[in-house]
């Protein structure tokens, strides 16, 4: 039967079957396992994660003196019907948790997350050791050597496991690149943006991996254009960019004849660049006919490409860019790009989100060192259920608390005229925001 505890109540020998809350708390890579160890043990009992279930016909059943709750049985989410297609159902934004807001006067007292800093210094560390790779990857292929695909398993590897000890550390640090590391850190970015995709999309360890190892090779293909292209600040003319539109077919092209390439790092290097409404290249795929990776990998090096410095343009913040690519339809697949936003715990300015001091709030952009944090204009209390002034909330990445739980939805609280409301917060106007209806809604 599937029971749920609170973490604190964990054992030796309990299966887990499932965590709750966000996954940028889930301290761990895989869904399914038995508790072995005391260092899972510890883990698990540190995180800030809200419950976990687990299946006591698979290993230890919960204590006596544990709090617990029976889980009612769901068949479990269905997972790709073939190798890197997404199903239609595997896409559905969940709504937000309830959720306890916490005490009036410890409310908005920050807390920085235990041990990001830390991370962000073994981060550092992979980050270089990786870019050191995927330099001599380049080089290799330049001069016509095959992959060494063994390699970059490993190094993918080492990327997964720091995202599973903190994910913000290292996407967070790698987004910093200068415009000559670009080609390279980009491919480090981009497996780091979709192993953590793959981790919120709770796809299975094996896929996880592969699509971190896609991330890494997706772009090989560029050995084949000249750096003056790839670099140069102007427009391209109308052979530069025939040049640069042949980058997926040469890369495809070499990581068929490397030994041991995943099957999903082949079709993530070919379809990087298709479109959801067929307008893209080299095969100008449409809609279902687009597998998850190539889906995933579009939003993944896209996000990358705009929030770097280019030597044609400067960076978009992580709030503009995720504005910017929902404005581009038939690009994306929208559903995807929502469940990536939720992935990274950043969103476009005007979503409405859920903070840990129990308030809703409507993103207004980033602020701070390269602008990292997320800041959050608060202007409802949920357990008030009425509005409050509004006051802007910085979220950072190495915060606990206050964060972001996720995002949440203006019709479940009844908010008349949700865009002229949204509008109105956005622009600091002061005044009444509605009557209290029965969910601290206006009525």
């Amino acid at each position: 039967m599937l029971v749920r505890i609170e973490p604190q109540n964990v054992e030796i020998g309990m299966f887990i079957h499932a965590f709750e809350g966000s996954w940028f708390d889930h301290p761990f890579w895989r869904r399914y396992f038995r508790v072995e160890t005391p260092e899972q043990l510890e883990r698990i009992r540190n995180s800030g994660i809200d419950g976990i279930v687990i299946d006591d016909e698979r290993g230890v059943g919960p204590t006596e003196t544990g709090e617990t709750a029976p889980v009612e049985g769901k068949p479990r989410q269905e997972r790709l019907s073939a190798p890197g297609r997404l199903r239609r159902d595997a896409v559905t934004v969940r709504p937000a948790r309830a959720f306890a807001p916490s005490a009036p006067e410890d409310r908005a007292a920050p807390r920085r997350r235990a041990g990001y800093a830390g991370e962000c210094r073994r981060a550092q560390r992979v980050i270089g050791r990786t870019r050191d790779a995927v330099v001599d990857m380049f080089g290799a292929a330049r001069l016509g050597r095959a992959v060494e695909v063994k390699r970059m398993v490993k190094l993918a590897s080492a990327i997964g496991a720091s995202i599973e000890r903190d994910a913000r550390a290292l996407i967070n640090l790698v987004r910093l690149k200068e415009k000559d590391e670009y080609t390279y850190l980009h491919s480090v970015a981009v497996c780091a943006l979709m192993i953590n995709f793959a981790r919120h999309l709770e796809l299975d360890p094996q896929e996880i991996e592969d699509m971190g190892v896609a991330g890494l090779l997706h772009d090989v293909g560029k050995v084949a254009v000249s750096d003056a292209i790839l670099n140069k600040p102007g427009a391209l003319s109308k052979g530069e960019m025939h040049m640069v539109r042949s980058h997926p077919v040469a890369g495809h092209r070499l990581l068929e004849s490397s030994p041991g390439t995943p099957a999903l790092a082949l079709e993530l290097c070919l379809r990087h660049h298709e479109k959801i409404d067929g307008t893209g290249y080299p095969g100008g795929l449409r809609g279902e006919e687009l597998s998850l990776a190539a889906r995933m990998g579009a939003i993944c090096d896209v996000y990358d490409a705009v929030t770097s410095n280019r030597p044609y343009k400067r960076a978009w913040t992580p709030c503009e860019a995720l504005a910017e690519m929902k404005k581009w339809k038939g690009h994306f697949d929208p559903a995807l790009l929502d469940r990536f936003a939720d992935s990274l715990g950043i969103y476009a300015a005007g979503t409405l989100v859920r903070l840990t001091t129990g308030e809703l709030g409507v993103v207004v952009g980033s602020a701070g060192e390269a602008d990292a944090d997320v800041v959050v204009r608060a202007f409802f209390d949920c357990e008030m259920l009425n509005e409050i002034e509004p006051i802007d909330r910085v979220i950072a990445p190495s915060a606990e608390h206050p964060r972001i739980i996720g995002r949440d939805s203006p019709s479940f609280w009844r908010f008349h005229d949700w865009d002229a409301l949204r509008l109105r917060i956005l622009a600091g106007d002061e005044g009444d925001y509605g009557r209290i209806g029965p969910r601290g809604v206006a009525d």
